[in-house]
């Protein structure tokens, strides 16, 4: 089948190398090399141990079924080693083309588990129709929009299924643990639940987050700025500490939940909520603050003027309906903490403060796309394309999803 010490002697030869003396052209083809060697291999295994699985083998030669024997030569957890069997059972029994997909190196293990984990007996002729074409559009799309598209796939295929999770208030749990003066907090929450505390606490963290800025700048440096997760921490105890403030019954007003409402007139029976697809009713839209954003043929919302330097509030939920955060192929950083790049700088081009000449990025992109050498463009539908230092032009994302077709003309 294959010569199983040149494959040991080839894998550890590569981990022999020492990366110091690489260039760093080198370092980037190293790790595309060895993630799509990774991936073969994985189809491979996956491919093996289906097999072995369906003949029974470890039982009858080690007495051990396969997750177990798998655990123990690869020296794993047991249970890693039953997810790697599972999987393989699903791929080889269920997804045909996510298989093949994974061993010809087309498409990485992580994605290969959404689709094993989405496919269910109610589904499984009209998914596995739909099946080469949400693993072609993986390629163009971040994974966190693909998952997101897969389980509204999902969704729309499985109308007589199980209610989702959120329509079980059970579903939400959180455990306190107190130990000698350390809470250790852990929650699961779900459907509108979650949707209100993550915008609770992340908007909380962004406040805190600005409030150490000012503190570090004041102080010449001794303030340090946490690290996110120490600021959410942070964010969850000040509003437990601001909610016991609140007289709820005194004060006539309850604070909202704000978010951008976007109805396609091509799509009337999905409604997008911050860019997320709403595919149920939610008892959110009782108690939002809801803001429209009309969009015309192309999906790009209206433009506003400038009179302003900075874009204001409206522009910038303008700039989440349509980019729905990050533009930068591949980065999933929500709108939330992106900036409002203007395309045509302000004092150099003299450009305006127009939803049509800005776009969304992310602080660390904002900083790529201002480095010598690098630039951004827009088209008049909204899209946007960057142009690296060595002349190459990528189309960036709207949503998550990279745009398809021929690379734009940067000239």
């Amino acid at each position: 089948m294959f010569d199983v010490a040149e494959l040991g002697t080839t894998t550890a030869a590569l981990a022999a190398v020492d990366e110091h003396l690489l260039t760093d052209q080198d370092l980037l083809d190293g790790v595309r090399a060895l993630e799509l060697a990774r991936r073969f291999l994985d189809g491979a295994e996956a491919a093996l141990l289906g097999e072995l699985d369906a003949r029974g083998v470890t039982d009858v030669v080690t007495g051990h079924r396969t997750p177990n024997w798998l655990a123990r030569v690869a020296e794993v957890s047991p249970a890693g080693a039953r997810a790697r069997v599972n999987l393989a059972r699903v791929l080889r029994t269920e997804l045909p083309a996510t298989s093949a997909a994974l061993r010809e190196g087309r498409l990485c293990e992580d994605r290969a588990k959404v689709l094993a984990r989405s496919i269910n007996d109610r589904i499984a002729p009209e998914f596995r129709e739909m099946e080469p074409v949400l693993i072609a559009e993986s390629a163009n799309m971040t994974f966190d929009a693909w998952v997101r598209h897969v389980a509204l796939i999902v969704y729309l295929l499985d109308q007589d299924g199980p209610p989702p999770p959120e329509d079980d208030i059970a579903n939400n749990r959180m455990r306190l643990t107190n130990d000698s003066g350390v809470l250790t907090v852990t929650a699961t929450l779900v459907g509108d639940t979650a949707a209100v505390a993550r915008h609770a606490v992340e908007a909380m963290a962004d406040e805190l987050f600005h409030r150490f800025q000012r503190d570090r700048d004041a102080t010449g440096g001794e303030v340090e700025i946490p690290g996110r997760e120490t600021l959410r921490a942070l964010a969850f105890a000040e509003l437990c500490r601001r909610g016991l403030m609140v007289d709820a019954e005194g004060s006539g007003t309850q604070p909202k939940v704000e978010a951008t409402l976007v109805i396609n007139a091509e799509e009337p029976d999905i409604v997008y909520l911050d860019g997320m697809p709403l595919v149920r009713g939610s008892a959110l839209v009782c108690d939002l603050s809801v803001w429209a954003i009309v969009m015309n043929s192309l999906g790009v919302p209206l433009d506003m003027g400038r009179e302003i330097r900075t874009a204001n509030r409206e522009q910038r939920r303008a700039l989440k309906a349509r980019d729905g955060g990050c533009v930068f192929p591949g980065c999933s950083m929500r709108p939330a903490h992106c900036d409002a790049h203007h395309v045509a700088h302000w004092y150099r081009d003299l450009g305006n403060t127009d939803v049509k000449h800005m776009v969304y990025l992310c602080r660390h992109h904002h900083g790529v796309v201002h480095r010598k050498g690098w630039s951004i463009s827009i088209g008049d539908d909204g899209w946007s394309w960057i142009t690296t230092p060595g002349g190459v032009a990528l189309w960036c994302q709207r949503h998550g999803t990279t745009r398809a077709g021929p690379l734009p003309n940067a000239a």
